[in-house]
């Protein structure tokens, strides 16, 4: 009988620590959700710099050259941000997983200067974020951008 509960009472362990292990890897590993259709952007960083709300402030953005392309050096600048000590960016796709890219921010005055090239891509428009974080902690600020092919 002892032996009985015994092995009972493993099954049920077993079960359950399954059961934790298979949630917790799969939010561990989860990826972003990926769009499948591409809203209207507030924005167009292909046509001119573009002017955000964050914290009571108009940031400003601009990405050059124009129209944005893959495969291409741009140069980024955010100015009037705010003061940040560790500034850094997570540049991802929206509608395709392509990774991360984490340009690194120079700061000049009021402004934050990074360099980036965005990787090509297979779809006709790629639809990219480029969030914003003080070291790892997000600064819920972000603004979103399209690369015809």
């Amino acid at each position: 009988m002892k032996n009985l509960i015994l092995f009972s009472l493993a099954i049920v362990l077993a079960i359950t620590g399954a059961y934790f292990y298979t949630n917790f890897s799969y939010t561990l590993g989860k990826k972003r959700e990926l769009l499948t259709t591409l809203p209207p952007l507030q924005c167009d960083l292909n046509l001119q710099d573009c002017s955000y709300d964050f914290r009571g402030k108009q940031v400003l953005i601009n990405l050059n050259p124009k129209p944005i392309a893959a495969m291409v050096e741009l140069d980024l600048n955010i100015t009037n941000l705010g003061d940040f000590k560790k500034l850094n960016a997570r540049v991802y796709g929206l509608n395709m997983y392509m990774g991360d890219i984490v340009p690194k921010f120079k700061r000049e005055a009021n402004s934050y200067h990074a360099k980036l090239v965005l990787s090509s891509c297979t779809l006709d428009i790629m639809r990219f974020r480029i969030e914003l974080f003080d070291d790892d902690k997000p600064l819920d600020f972000y603004f979103d951008f399209d690369v015809k092919r």
